[in-house]
């Protein structure tokens, strides 16, 4: 019997592919380039080591593509013949991973969860939890699961400052920003590769408007996170986030262009990304059709597999946005079936599809065709149920300022005025809300609250 590095025992016949398991844990954490190569050279040393099969099947399970979810059952049926002779929370890892291929992914965050009741070092369990929630929506949950765990954690521990990002972004989530702010800086003062951190922080500094600081935040760890992989173009988007609602148009553009969509990429997030942007643009009046038509041709192969409702919602918008609607309906339909032909019990993504992706995803078509009313009938109830499609809070916005742009285009100012000064109440560092904010007012006569907005607004944007 061997152990890992934070003495968690393992079942194995090589020790020396221990050494190897810790430092394919750790790229992943880092969100790293060599994960993959790691995994392979893993399993070449010792194929009988059960954490590192678990570990595959996880990996390829996260991906959320078809062709990789489908090899993540081959490494569950390698993992159960191991099993027998494993540790008992060996073998929960086993049930965890046969959980998530069964699509019941309330009991693989469960089972997670309970082995960190016993085993709070287990770094991998707490990872993957933290995952499982923010991709749930459960935002309570990760953060409470970190408090649960943190104090058998010290710097001491190998891997510290990764528990100390999730916990950041974990309190972020959950609107505590104040406290999540100081925790992620720790955890990149421990090590600037920790990307996740520097994400989490980066969201701290979106969500409450410090627009300088979040552009200066992630230029001045742009060389490390760089080497981190496709995930650094995620803190390339948020950076252009700040761009925009300093009203720079040609820095967004600049950015989607060579920094988080320099070529088409078949990475889910990279899409998430570009698409997302694409349609705040397309919000601001920008024209982006060349554009949608290079994330479209990657998307439109998206129609079939349902794996995560949040991706699928941004697939289903780049298709619309493009006037694929042949293809923006076959993926629509695809959502339907998945919940007319799943157990609701058993399927936790059945539910989510039901309640939220279905409604967003009749909204994103209904406003690609110009059915303004359609989508602020839809929007006004589905954004409140929008939390289950996981995603941050900064991300799923986009769908937010679609509604508000549709209550403009329909007419419905009393419904903008509403809306935009519920936005500005969250987000009060954004001059292109108060821009609007001032428009719809002049439109129902109030003239002294629409100049007051108008100088907000450009004061703000001459920061």
């Amino acid at each position: 019997m061997f152990s890992d590095v934070r003495g968690l025992p393992l079942s194995g016949e090589n020790p020396k592919a221990v050494e190897t398991l810790d430092a394919t844990i750790n790229e992943f954490l880092a969100s790293g380039r060599d994960t993959g190569p790691l995994l392979q050279s893993l399993d070449e040393a010792d194929p009988t080591l059960l954490m590192g099969v678990c570990l595959r099947g996880y990996l390829m399970k996260m991906a959320n593509l078809q062709e990789w979810n489908e090899k993540s059952f081959d490494s569950l049926e390698r993992a159960k013949e191991l099993s027998f002779a494993a540790t008992k929370r060996e073998q929960q890892h086993v049930d965890a991973l046969e959980a998530w291929c069964a699509g019941n992914l309330r009991q693989t965050v469960r089972i997670w969860d309970h082995i960190l009741t016993e085993y709070p070092r287990d770094i991998l369990a707490l990872r993957l939890s933290h995952n499982m929630h923010f991709f749930l929506g459960d935002i309570w949950r990760m953060r409470d699961s970190l408090a649960r765990v943190l104090p058998n954690w010290d710097e001491g521990v190998d891997g510290y400052g990764f528990v100390l990002g999730c916990r950041c972004f974990a309190l972020e989530e959950a609107g505590q920003y104040e406290e999540a702010e100081p925790i992620g800086r720790r955890a990149i003062d421990i090590n600037e590769n920790d990307i996740w951190a520097g994400h989490a922080v980066a969201h701290v500094l979106e969500m409450q408007g410090r627009r300088r600081e979040g552009i200066d935040w992630i230029t001045k760890y742009q060389e490390p996170w760089r080497k981190r992989g496709v995930f650094s173009k995620h803190l390339w988007w948020h950076r252009a986030l700040h761009y925009l609602e300093f009203n720079d148009v040609e820095a967004v553009m600049n950015s989607f262009d060579k920094e988080f969509w320099a070529e088409p990429s078949e990475d889910n997030i990279d899409i998430c990304n570009s698409s997302s942007m694409l349609m705040r643009l397309d919000i601001f009046g920008v024209n982006v059709k060349t554009r949608w038509e290079t994330v479209a041709e990657i998307a439109m192969h998206r129609t079939k597999a349902r794996l995560r409702p949040f991706d699928d919602l941004h697939f289903l918008m780049t298709l619309a946005m493009s006037e694929r609607f042949v293809e923006a309906d076959e993926l629509l339909s695809s959502m339907q079936d998945f919940v007319a032909n799943s157990d609701k019990e058993q399927v936790t993504l059945n539910g989510v599809y039901e309640v939220a992706a279905i409604p967003v995803g009749q909204a994103l078509i209904s406003y690609a065709k110009g059915d303004y009313d359609i989508v602020v009938e839809i929007m006004m109830e589905a954004r409140y149920s929008m939390r289950v499609l996981g995603g941050s809070w900064a991300q799923r916005d986009v769908w937010v300022r679609m509604l508000i742009d549709s209550a403009i285009k329909s007419g419905r100012t009393k419904i903008a005025i509403g809306l935009l000064a519920e936005r500005l109440a969250a987000q009060p560092s954004s001059g292109p809300s108060w821009q609007l904010y001032s428009k719809e007012l002049g439109k129902v006569g109030a003239t002294l609250e629409a100049e007051n907005a108008r100088l907000k607004g450009e004061g703000l944007l001459a920061q």
